[in-house]
């Protein structure tokens, strides 16, 4: 069975809430009683597959992505900053990752 639902989220406190069409519902925020906004309408077969769809944008929302300059890959780790001491003690002044803070895994850069 394929349900509708829709979703809102309160402005104040950010909280969604999701709601099936099929029934009635108010579009009161129960915890601050402020007038929710339309976010969006999906179908979905389980409840649980929405609640992760949900998370998932989430995350999307809220994820920094780093991509390479160089080549565009997002395959990147942040260097340590033990890796930056370890580098300038032994290439000295002329060690360059100390100006650098990120790594590319697919290009071997550093930027």
């Amino acid at each position: 069975m394929v349900y509708e639902r829709v979703i809102y989220m309160c402005p104040k406190c950010n909280r969604m809430q999701f709601f099936n069409n099929a029934e009635s519902f108010s579009t009161i925020c129960p915890t601050c009683d402020v007038e929710m906004v339309f976010i969006d309408k999906s179908f979905s077969s389980t409840e649980e597959e929405e609640r992760d769809a949900a998370r998932r944008k989430r995350l999307q929302q809220s994820a920094v992505m780093v991509y390479c300059p160089y080549c565009n890959s997002v395959n990147t780790k942040k260097i340590s900053t033990t890796s930056k001491v370890v580098n300038t003690a032994i290439f000295g002044i002329w060690g360059t990752k100390r100006h650098k803070q990120w790594h590319c895994n697919h290009c071997n850069s550093d930027f």
